[in-house]
């Protein structure tokens, strides 16, 4: 059961849909410490996420309201042939459990969709009055020429159940809204977003649209989501009082405030993050990376080690004595290329900048090379390795960190420089960059941990003190 203590108003909402990173047990806590840090709306993460948020709430019965965010669209399909129609297959997926079941990755966008989410989300069965679900329609754009048409059905089918009372409004979240006309996946929110607002408002006989919600993607780095909100709000405000039938505001949420794509957005490529790490320096002592002047010295002592376990220096000066035996010639070959690997792989750290990718680099280079080198490797063999990698992942974190701060300083292509202080973390000027535009209603911010919550819930408070 939740409960909860502060009261206060934040601009901060709780992000999840990343919740299947999260620590089994733990996604409880982290929604509980939101609600006790003030944090009025939740986003329920994807795949089973809206189950695990409802369970959370169960029982919840504190106050102030909460608001659910539930996105409709994407889902994973085991019977396509029953699918709703104006379906679209976005990929096969492999079905779980080793079935051989044929699975779909689709993406679903009409009024029955809505109304099948009506009837089965778990969060529409909470029943406490202090709970309400907000449904979001996630990224109509992938239906292409049909979107139009297709969101004003569902928009339809929405108003219909402000009507009965069932949601209080509706919004649409889209990484489409923020990229440039000329991306394919762009969302253009006057001709089709508000259109299908306006549209499904006349054929409900509904005397404004209560769409209430535009959840767009933005960050220091990726700004044309602002400029977005601006238009809009300012359209809305200047054309109220002629198109009394538009919504008569609309919220901004924010989403992705710490994460950023190449190429503002519309590029190809792994997202990395405006985020300073704490990192062990020494036993007992943590530092962050915005304050050291290099990676941490386990690292170099480890890499000393493992290049130092594997210089098979013992072997060559028998070898020059005497023919090695086939055993010994297999573990001198397989002792340089583990050599050879280290090496290049230290070599690679000041070029990450993406974690996601340095991890993908990381298989690609590593898996091979054991699969292709060792049939098994030994206790002592496997845990100097081991060790290795973990230190490894610290510096590749300090890297990343380092560069990523020197872009925001340094600027470059389609990047104006920041003055960011040397003493603040990436991630408080960030997101104390996006608090300055008032125009913004919620930035939705995530965590693995309830540390995290509170972390970033401070400098919510101290930019807003």
């Amino acid at each position: 059961m939740v409960t909860n203590r502060a009261r206060s108003f934040t601009r901060m909402a709780l992000g999840s849909h990343k919740h299947v990173r999260i620590e089994p047990g733990m996604y409880g806590l982290i929604v509980n410490e939101a609600i006790n840090q003030g944090i009025t709306v939740i986003e329920s993460g994807q795949d089973d996420g809206v189950k695990k948020l409802a369970e959370a709430l169960s029982g919840y019965n504190g106050k102030p309201k909460l608001s659910l965010l539930n996105r409709l669209g994407y889902q994973v399909s085991r019977d396509p042939i029953k699918s709703f129609s104006d379906t679209i297959v976005l990929e096969k997926v492999t079905p779980e459990g080793g079935s051989k079941q044929t699975a779909q990755f689709i993406h679903t966008l009409n009024g029955a969709s809505v109304e099948n989410f009506l009837k089965q989300s778990p969060l529409m069965d909470l029943k406490q009055e202090n709970v309400q679900v907000i449904p979001m329609i996630h990224n109509p754009e992938v239906h292409g020429e049909d979107t139009l048409s297709r969101l004003t059905d569902a928009f339809c089918s929405l108003e219909e159940a402000v009507r009965q009372e069932k949601i209080p409004s509706f919004g649409v979240v889209s990484n489409g809204l923020s990229l440039l006309p000329e991306h394919p996946l762009h969302l253009d929110w006057k001709s089709t977003v508000l259109k299908a607002a306006c549209d499904a408002a006349k054929q409900t006989s509904t005397t404004s649209s209560n769409l209430s919600i535009l959840q767009l993607a933005a960050n220091i780095l990726e700004t044309r989501g602002l400029q977005v909100a601006k238009d809009v709000t300012s359209y809305i405000k200047e054309n109220f009082t002629r198109l009394p039938i538009l919504p008569d505001a609309l919220q901004i949420y924010i989403m992705r405030p710490l994460t950023c794509y190449p190429d503002q957005g519309t590029g190809d490529g792994f997202g990395f993050q405006l985020i300073d790490y704490p990192l062990p320096t020494e036993p007992g002592v943590t530092e962050w990376t915005h304050e050291m002047k290099s990676a941490p010295p386990v690292y170099h002592a480890i890499l000393k080690k493992t290049l130092s376990y594997f210089d098979a220096n013992e072997i060559l000066e028998r070898k020059q004595k005497q023919k090695l035996s086939e055993e010994e010639e297999q573990t001198l070959i397989g002792a340089k290329i583990l050599s050879d690997m280290i090496q290049e792989l230290n070599k690679r750290l000041e070029e990450a900048q993406s974690f996601t990718q340095h991890e993908i680099d990381l298989m690609s280079i590593v898996m091979p090379v054991l699969e292709g080198t060792f049939e098994e490797v030994d206790e002592e063999t496997s845990k100097i390795l081991q060790d290795f990698f973990a230190a490894y992942g610290l510096a590749a974190r300090y890297h990343i960190a380092q560069k990523t701060r020197s872009l925001l300083i340094e600027g470059g292509e389609g990047v104006n420089p920041y003055k960011i202080p040397s003493d603040m973390k990436m991630q408080q000027f960030a997101i104390e960059q996006l608090l300055q535009e008032k125009i913004i209603s919620k930035i939705i911010v995530g965590g693995t941990k309830p540390g995290h919550v509170r972390d970033t819930m401070k400098i919510f408070r101290e930019k807003n003190s």
